[in-house]
């Protein structure tokens, strides 16, 4: 299921992946030649939201032979025979030495047109962060990407309800189209006046040039309101991951 989010940058000018099976997954990474210690499962739609839920699960499980941190996202919400086989594969993730980062992006929490259904409410969104956290994963609340149209208020109220069910916060900046595809849907047809800068998607190889919002006010406002709370937080993963390894190793 794509769900479609106004805001993604799949819905404009982002060249898809091709869609591949478990199998040649596997091969693909078996081929790349260049040292790594962490596999991503994420990309241009949510790999566990129905129908795909069961194969999301399977392709982290066959992860597992590559001895490596995995770390996925997803808006979907699992059921219990779904939380219980990815308890599993944490378990067995550990066992090796390595961890499950468990990503839960969260978007908004009045503005329901951002994340409509069949995307999870927020709060059970932020209720399932809470059952990978007592499942042993290291739960990560995401919160992607700021939006110029949500009040820095919203997202302090969303981490303050997520602050005994997150492990580590992460914020990311909004990529929008220059056609104002994005604009249209994120601001149901109002005027969209933010302030941005033109650059590439720096974690990708499309040579597309967006509108990007930084968010730098909501950035100022969350970060000193997760040290209060005892949330680190961040801006990209990586620095995210190496800090829980060094927890982990103390």
């Amino acid at each position: 299921m794509a769900y479609r989010c106004p805001f993604c940058y799949v819905q404009a000018g982002f060249l898809k992946y091709a869609a591949l099976e478990i199998p040649e997954i596997l091969e693909c990474i078996k081929s790349v030649r260049e040292p790594y210690d962490i596999i991503f499962v994420s990309g241009d739609t949510d790999s566990f939201g129905p129908p795909r839920t069961e194969r999301g699960l399977a392709l982290l499980r066959a992860l597992l032979q590559f001895g490596v941190d995995l770390l996925f996202t997803t808006r979907a919400l699992l059921n219990d025979d779904h939380l219980r086989e990815l308890e599993d594969i944490n378990d067995s993730c550990r066992s090796r030495g390595r961890r499950v980062f468990a990503y839960v992006s969260v978007a908004q929490l009045h503005h329901p047109h951002l994340e409509p259904r069949p995307i999870a409410s927020p709060y059970e969104s932020i209720a399932q962060l809470g059952r990978f956290k007592a499942n042993g994963l290291i739960s990560v609340l995401a919160l992607r990407p700021f939006l110029p149209n949500v009040p820095v208020e919203e997202y302090l109220e969303i981490i303050k309800l997520a602050q005994t069910n997150a492990d580590i916060v992460v914020g990311e900046i909004w990529y929008a189209d220059q056609a104002g595809k994005m604009d249209e849907r994120v601001f149901e047809g109002a005027p969209a006046n933010y302030p941005f800068t033109l650059k590439q998607i720096d974690f990708d190889e499309n040579e597309e040039v967006w509108k990007v919002f930084e968010g730098k006010n909501i950035e100022a406002s969350a970060a000193p309101l997760c040290a209060d709370l005892n949330l680190p937080f961040f801006m990209r993963s990586r620095p995210a991951i190496e800090w829980a390894r060094r927890k982990l190793a103390n």
